[in-house]
């Protein structure tokens, strides 16, 4: 199947390497910094990197242009003529960037950085109702490298903070937690930073393979009147107060 990335910044970068990693996909990319395009794709095996946006559309049915909106539309405007003939799927990354002015068969994204390594949650809403095989040819490249959320459009903006935007705000908070108590007691906050990441990562690990919630996992770790107890009780007062006052200043809220 071949597939046209077109923009290879931090999101489309993502799913380049995302696909790659995935294997069973004919990946066709553009980027005007061929440079630096260059160098995000080195080592990285099953893409082509294409001298113009035209060839990219001339190849592929299914077009990820993944750019901000003003490049977007500059992009489609100027490959007017082989978008119009060749009729592809496009799929944009900017909500309020409606595809339909340059054809019939668009859908608009959310991703989020961790498609480079098989892990994405992708927010996706459909221009119109596709086809079935339409509907195929835009999901398998993004199931392949995470998980895909088909939400309302009047939706993404607020889904996003969970999604597009959490990997940098769950980075931050884990890194923090660590940091406090590695600066508190002199440890080295490198290895204060992997003890964090593995253990949210087996929790994660332990929830989906047992199926379980997080009310599950507090019970089995915290003993009546000992210390996770004493620190949740702190949580439950703060966590749901500092999550809207955060949303509240992203416009998420």
């Amino acid at each position: 199947m071949a597939v046209g990335i077109i923009g290879l910044g931090r999101l489309g970068g993502a799913l380049a390497k995302g696909l790659a990693r995935a294997g069973g996909f004919e990946v066709y990319a553009f980027s005007r910094t061929a440079a630096s395009a260059r160098d995000l794709l080195a080592g990285t095996e099953g893409i082509a990197l294409l001298d113009s946006a035209e060839a990219v559309f001339e190849r592929c049915d299914v077009v990820f242009v993944w750019m901000g909106p003003d490049d977007a539309r500059a992009v489609l405007a100027s490959c007017a003529e082989v978008v119009a003939r060749r009729r592809p799927f496009l799929v944009s990354s900017t909500p309020g960037v409606r595809f339909d002015e340059f054809g019939p068969r668009w859908a608009t994204t959310l991703p989020n950085v961790n498609l480079s390594v098989g892990q994405g949650a992708t927010l996706l809403t459909w221009g119109e109702v596709p086809s079935d095989a339409d509907r195929e040819a835009v999901l398998a490249p993004l199931r392949a490298c995470g998980a895909v959320y088909e939400v309302d459009a009047e939706d993404l903006g607020f889904y996003c903070g969970l999604t597009s935007n959490g990997p940098a705000l769950y980075a931050r908070v884990m890194d923090g937690w660590a940091d406090t108590v590695a600066d508190r007691h002199g440890y080295d906050r490198q290895l204060c930073r992997e003890m964090v990441r593995q253990t949210v990562a087996g929790t994660i690990a332990l929830q989906a393979g047992e199926g379980i919630d997080a009310a599950e996992v507090i019970r089995r770790v915290a003993h009546p009147g000992a210390s996770t107890e004493q620190g949740l009780r702190v949580l439950d007062a703060h966590v749901e107060p500092v999550s809207e006052e955060v949303l509240r200043a992203m416009g998420q809220w």
